[in-house]
Formats: C-alpha cells, sequence, structure tokens
C-alpha cells in the first residue's frame, strides 16, 4: 500500500513540475503550441495534450485558434490566463498574461521557430536565454552598450555569451554593414563574445558570403576595414545543423 502511496505521490510531483514549467515558458514566450511544448517537456504529442487539458480545466491556459486567410489551414496557440500569470509570476514582477489581440500573425512564424531554437538549446547545455522582448523590458539594458538587440542572448555550454539571430529572410548588404559594425563594438565592450545566426540551408551559404565581402566597417565613429579575425566569431547554421552543433559551442 505504501508503494502505491508513494508511486502516485511521484506521479502528482511529476505532473506539477511539467505544468510549472509550461507556465514557466509560457509566460516567458508569451504563447506556443504543443508541439514546441513536446519538445521542451520531452513528452509525446499525446501526452503532453493531456497536460495542457487539465491545466485548461484548471483555467491556468487557455487556447486560441489562429485561421490563415490565404491558406486552408489553422493553427492552435496556448497562452497564460490571469490566474495562470499570478501563480506563475515573482513577486516583484507585473502580472503579464496573454491576450489574443496582441498576437501578430506577422511574427508568429519567427517567434516559434525562435523557440525551438531555444528549446534545443536548452537540452543541449545552454543556460540564462533571454530573448530579445524580455531584454528591451529589461530596465538595465542600456541601447549605448547594446547597439545591436539580438533575437537572444544565452550562456553556451562553454561559457560564452552568445547574441543569436534567426535570420528567416535576406536583408539588403547595407544593414549587415551596419549590424556588423555594431557587432564589432559590443563584442570589444566585452558585451557578448560571438554571434550565431540560424537560418534555412538554402540562405546559409548566402548570408555567410554577404559577412564576408564587407571589407569595411564604421568602429567607434571612424571608418576602418574590417578587422582581421571580427568574422570568426561569427557563425552561420543551418536549422537542421543546430540540432547537433548547438552543444559544440
Amino acid at each position: 500500500m505504501s508503494n502505491l502511496i508513494s508511486s502516485k505521490a511521484e506521479r502528482d510531483r511529476i505532473k506539477a513540475e511539467k505544468q510549472a514549467k509550461v507556465l514557466s515558458f509560457l509566460l516567458e514566450e508569451g504563447y506556443s503550441t504543443a508541439i514546441v511544448l513536446a519538445e521542451f517537456l520531452k513528452m509525446t504529442p499525446n501526452g503532453v495534450q493531456r497536460i495542457l487539458r487539465k491545466m485548461e480545466a484548471n483555467e491556468l491556459i487557455k487556447a486560441h485558434t489562429v485561421y490563415f486567410e490565404l491558406g486552408p489551414w489553422n493553427l492552435k496557440i496556448w497562452g497564460v490566463t490571469p490566474t495562470g500569470a499570478l501563480l506563475a509570476t515573482p513577486e516583484d514582477e507585473q502580472v503579464k498574461f496573454f491576450e489574443v489581440g496582441r498576437v501578430k500573425l506577422i511574427t508568429m512564424t519567427h517567434s516559434l521557430a525562435l523557440q525551438r531554437v531555444k528549446v534545443l538549446a536548452l537540452s543541449q547545455g545552454w543556460s540564462e536565454w533571454e530573448s530579445s522582448s524580455k531584454m528591451l523590458q529589461n530596465a538595465n539594458l542600456s541601447r549605448s552598450t547594446w547597439l545591436q538587440v539580438p533575437d537572444a542572448v544565452a550562456i553556451s555550454p562553454k561559457g560564452r555569451k552568445i547574441a543569436i539571430e534567426l535570420e528567416r529572410t535576406v536583408k539588403t548588404p547595407k544593414r549587415y554593414v551596419e549590424i556588423l559594425a555594431n557587432y564589432a563594438e559590443m563584442m570589444s565592450m566585452g558585451v557578448i563574445d560571438e554571434v550565431i545566426y540560424v537560418c534555412p540551408a538554402q540562405l546559409t551559404a548566402r548570408l555567410e558570403r554577404l559577412f564576408h565581402r564587407i571589407e569595411k566597417i564604421i568602429f567607434k565613429g571612424k571608418v576602418i576595414p574590417t578587422p582581421e579575425g571580427l568574422l570568426r566569431r561569427f557563425y552561420f547554421i543551418s536549422y537542421e545543423e543546430w540540432e547537433t552543433s548547438a552543444q559544440n559551442f
């Protein structure tokens, strides 16, 4: 009998732990999908659906279906309710919950893709992951230091502070000159150590070539040749490569 009680108590503890992780993740990201949450929790799709339905019944989270006008498909996303947010938010932070009106279709694909990049990184030893939205909310963020706000910044398994950029489309060459110059100054100040661009496989080589063609940048107000070794601190990786190489940084 004691073994049964112990077993049930352990199962309840694990369920509560998973629910807390879901609340924390949704609070940080604003919303997510069952697929991303299943990867985050290392669960099967059916298993995570059971947890989400239970949490929905307890009014901790709620679902919203996004319909795409130009396609025959839709997408269900999950976010925290005011009750869930109140339970999961530290006392010294402002309570923020999921509001459908704040979901932007134009950025949804990017947000969900970045979440998967994050989940893979955390599973391979990365830590202190901070998204750009959280960085911008942080009162300590100084634009004199963060000349370039990346999609995320995190500590790699080898202890390096790395800026993560999720690049789904290519910008103009002029914009990349500005970005390279901003990161060069940030590296000189010790704000970050390296930059990783994660992008679709068909863009990886093209993006790397664009950066390596940059001959001059504006550094501390002066036009200088691109410093030797600067681009060795930039990495260009496809989504598929990220799955296996995130642990190597």
